[in-house]
């Protein structure tokens, strides 16, 4: 059977730029997992980075090219697609509730839930650009976001779909990069030929394998020590639910073994590696004097270092983790390996001590490594997470689309859709909600009466000229086309409109109590009554005598005195008088509008037609 030749086409490159050393490495991907082909490790001969950042791009670079030289010389081939991770001490977290007032008795669609979604990116975004220096801001990318809860009427929910309220709101939780990361990064691969197509977080990626989705039912915690920074995850309920970082990690053991030892940074990093062999050391200090020391008395030296470390990575645990401590602390990265540290940790947590534990090579099952057990120890395991983490998402970190005609250069999500990429552009999102127009909601001849303001228009989304919306996936060279939604126009109403259901040639039209025209606009809240004019007969001698001096068959006139809202009205001049007809006599206060009027006769609820009785008492309230 011929020899399987290899080449861009069905294999994976991934390097993992750590503080201390630059490891590469290249599989060939299976069904079950991949197929170790190449793989070398670097050291950085100077500090070049510092707590996981690059501080020193040709340096850096040139540790990459070592390991990419080698890596081509080993697979006969050359190399340039790769995926990387960046260092969790650049990530920025932040969370935010977004919330919408609801127009009433509108009923939530998943539009106004996306756009919610969008808000709290932007929001997130706008808080942490907020908690920066005034000054010179750097650029935060959003590499990530995920919905925490959400709300309505204050009350927690667990889907706003179909529902109706007064008030929306949504928990995000939103991760970000400053663009100083990506761009060291991405110049450090630029001056060996190399372009990414894919980039992820280290204890992303670490969790991927070290922590696979079976096992994330349990609350176990994974912390990669490395040589800057010591990244942590937690998982519990299914899902990674939080990350973050301590700022300390092998570099401060070294520093302290380069003091005690007076011997140069590189040395003392041997002097450290070695302590777990055990045995006495023998190092050259900066004067040439050839040292012996024993590993128990150098132990003993470094342990309130590790001490520190140690509490600080605990305590980080537990304020992620709910101060509660998880069931398991699972250690990964060179720093790990560090004696005493693990045990400490156990400590810390209230933990046995076989519950914390370092993980290698040869528990990740996704690899075969075959002969090739080289970087075989804790400090390999994160750029197989890379490799894991790329496979699944192969696609570029950043694309370019065109939005209404302007070209975009997006860091592409896994995830990234419509929605996604509007959110990264600062898309206004109440560009995409469109509002019914404003109702008008009034009595009319003592019956509510409701006119509807105009439907809105929603808002457009093509992409490449076809219909699209909020959810559709976007990707590179997509064309995307928004036109913003209209809201509807306000409802409009005026007294006339309503005389056509009175065929009486003569009508008398009052609006909260007071006589209008038929050009009289209406407001929600008002109080309209339009009844037919009553015709009194022409004055007479007669109608000026006293009832005493009435002739038989003339009924007398009979004044009647109410109390409107404690004011006292003399109501005169009919021989009976109904509810309406105190607003002859007495104006409403519209400018205190607040629903709907209510008005009760002696205490109970009253009708715009009931007969009056001397001493009544009326009340009118919004």
């Amino acid at each position: 059977m011929p020899k399987k030749v290899y080449d861009e086409n069905n294999t994976l490159f991934a390097l993992d730029i750590g503080t201390r050393s630059v490891i590469g490495l290249v599989v060939e991907a299976q069904d079950r997992g991949f197929k170790l082909l190449a793989q070398c490790m670097v050291e950085h001969q100077h500090r070049a980075m510092l707590d996981g950042q690059i501080h020193d791009i040709p340096r850096v670079a040139e540790a990459v090219r070592q390991v990419k030289n080698d890596l081509e010389k080993k697979l006969k081939f050359n190399l340039k697609r790769v995926a990387i991770a960046a260092a969790g001490r650049s990530l920025r977290t932040r969370v935010c509730r977004i919330e919408q007032e609801l127009i009433e008795d509108m009923e939530i669609d998943a539009i106004l839930v996306n756009s919610l979604e969008m808000m709290g990116v932007q929001q997130a975004q706008s808080l942490l650009e907020q908690e920066i220096n005034s000054g010179d801001k750097e650029k935060f990318y959003c590499v990530g976001h995920s919905l925490v809860g959400y709300y309505l009427n204050d009350y927690p929910m667990a889907n706003l779909i179909g529902h109706r309220g007064k008030r929306a709101a949504a928990d995000v939780l939103a991760t970000f990069l400053p663009a100083s990361v990506v761009n060291g990064l991405y110049a450090v691969l630029s001056r060996v030929g190399l372009e990414p197509f894919y980039m992820t977080l280290e204890p992303i990626a670490a969790c991927e394998v070290v922590i696979p989705e079976q096992l994330r039912l349990l609350n176990l915690a994974l912390v990669d020590v490395g040589a800057g920074t010591s990244d942590i995850a937690i998982a519990k309920d299914g899902a990674i639910q939080a990350y973050g970082m301590v700022p300390t990690a092998g570099d401060e053991i070294s520093e302290l073994i380069v003091e005690s030892c007076m011997v140069d940074f590189l040395t003392a990093e041997q002097i450290k590696r070695s302590l777990a062999e055990g045995k006495d050391i023998k190092y050259r200090d900066i004067l040439g004097t050839e040292m012996t020391v024993s590993c128990q008395e150098m132990i003993t030296f470094i342990e309130p270092a590790v001490e520190k470390l140690a509490r600080e990575i605990a305590d980080h645990i537990l304020h992620l983790n709910s101060k509660v401590s998880p069931k398991s602390v699972l250690c990964v990265g060179g720093g790990s390996q560090v004696p005493l540290l693990t045990e400490k940790l156990a400590q810390h947590l209230g933990l046995q001590q076989q519950r914390v534990a370092i993980r290698n090579r040869s528990n990740i099952t996704v690899l075969q490594a075959g002969k090739k057990k080289d970087i075989a120890g804790p400090e390999g395991v994160t750029v197989v997470g890379i490799i894991a983490m790329a496979a699944k998402r192969m696609n570029q970190n950043f694309i370019s689309i065109t939005v209404n005609g302007q070209v975009f250069s997006l860091f592409n999500t896994w995830n990234l859709n419509v929605l996604n990429a509007l959110a990264l552009l600062e898309y206004n999102p109440r560009d995409l909600i469109g509002y019914n127009g404003r109702d008008i909601r009034f009595i009319l001849n003592g019956k509510s009466k409701t006119i509807y303001g105009g439907l809105a228009q929603p808002a457009v989304i093509t992409l490449n000229g076809k219909p699209a919306n909020v959810k559709t996936p976007v990707k590179d060279g997509d064309i995307l086309q928004v036109v913003k939604a209209v809201n509807g126009s306000d409802a409009v109403a005026i007294v006339g409109n309503f005389l056509a259901d009175y065929p009486v040639d003569s009508l008398i039209c009052l609006l909260n109590g007071q006589p209008v025209t038929p050009e009289k606009a209406i407001n929600s809240g008002d109080v309209l009554e339009i009844r037919p004019a009553v015709r009194e007969p022409l004055p007479d001698h007669r109608e000026k005598r006293s009832f005493k001096e009435a002739g038989p068959g003339t009924k007398p006139l009979n004044p009647v005195r109410v109390t409107v809202n404690d004011q006292v009205i003399n109501l005169e001049g009919k021989q009976e008088y109904i509810l309406i007809d105190i607003f002859n006599y007495y104006t409403v206060d519209t400018s205190k509008a607040r629903g709907v009027v209510q008005i009760t006769r002696n205490g109970e609820s009253a009708e715009y037609t009931d007969l009056l009785r001397d001493g009544d008492q009326i009340q009118i309230q919004w």
